[in-house]
């Protein structure tokens, strides 16, 4: 997956917004699958993925339903640390499966 920044958090965080709050855990960890998958593919074909866009989870995030939020809410702040818990899974099971 490319490298994360405050966009791509941000996006992520308002897609799980319009998911059901007990779905956050899986649909953010679909999210950087995705989005993985979606790089993997950018970096072997040398094109974006047709499904998937260019491999960033601002791009994955993008393909998604998303609410529109301002300033940031308590609910919100949960969304964001769902993604943040999800990505340090998903980093933490990579270095693992070295």
């Amino acid at each position: 997956m490319r490298s994360v920044g405050l966009s791509d958090l941000d996006l992520a965080a308002r897609a799980l917004l319009a998911v059901p709050q007990e779905t956050w855990t899986a649909a953010a960890g679909q999210l950087i699958e995705a989005a993985h998958t979606a790089d993997l593919w950018r970096k072997r074909h040398r094109r974006a993925h047709p499904s998937g866009g260019t491999g960033s989870l601002y791009a994955q995030a993008s393909l998604c339903p998303r609410v529109a939020t301002s300033p940031p809410s308590a609910r919100y702040c949960a969304a964001l640390l769902a993604v943040l818990q999800a990505l340090e899974l998903w980093r933490n099971r990579a270095h693992r499966e070295l």
